[in-house]
């Protein structure tokens, strides 16, 4: 008989029996869809370099049940920031928030990739590309939602009324 003490270890590792391979499966979902072009383990401030183009749609990944309660993430080149925001570890769910927010560049380039944990932990952070198809023209819709629709040139046209 197991004595009170070694119950709870006992319950989490029945819990991360299960909920780890729910996760690689949502990661691979996601990979099938997105071209992962960035992915690291992170526990110290750390900067990494990426390539990115314009026209292109990005899906930031934070992933760890146990990791940092808070991690600020920015990419940037030079002056223009393309993306920064702290992400925050929601209990008992697992998951940071915001939840893979997407994010484009303005430009073709090497862009920096700063990673800043508040807490101690490791968490794997990624890079999801989803470049436009057929020529068109990725296009935020609305700042606030940062929704994306994809527009080919004969759409575009008729949306701007030409």
């Amino acid at each position: 008989m197991h004595s009170t003490s070694e119950e709870p270890g006992l319950l989490a590792k029945i819990a991360s029996v299960t909920i780890v391979p729910i996760i690689i499966c949502a990661i691979f979902i996601a990979l099938d869809n997105g071209e992962c072009i960035f992915a690291e383990y992170i526990s110290n401030e750390s900067e990494f370099q990426v390539n990115l183009s314009k026209n292109t749609k990005y899906e930031l990944w934070v992933v760890d049940l146990i990791g940092p309660e808070k991690i600020n993430i920015s990419v940037r080149k030079d002056s223009y920031v393309a993306y920064e925001d702290t992400f925050m570890l929601m209990h008992p769910e697992g998951d940071y928030l915001p939840y893979h927010p997407d994010f484009t560049v303005k430009e073709n380039g090497t862009y920096k990739v700063h990673i800043k944990p508040q807490d101690p932990g490791t968490v794997k952070i990624g890079i999801l590309e989803y470049p436009s198809k057929n020529g068109g023209i990725i296009k935020e819709k609305s700042e606030q939602k940062k929704e994306v629709k994809l527009l080919t040139p004969s759409k575009l046209k008729e949306e701007l009324g030409i």
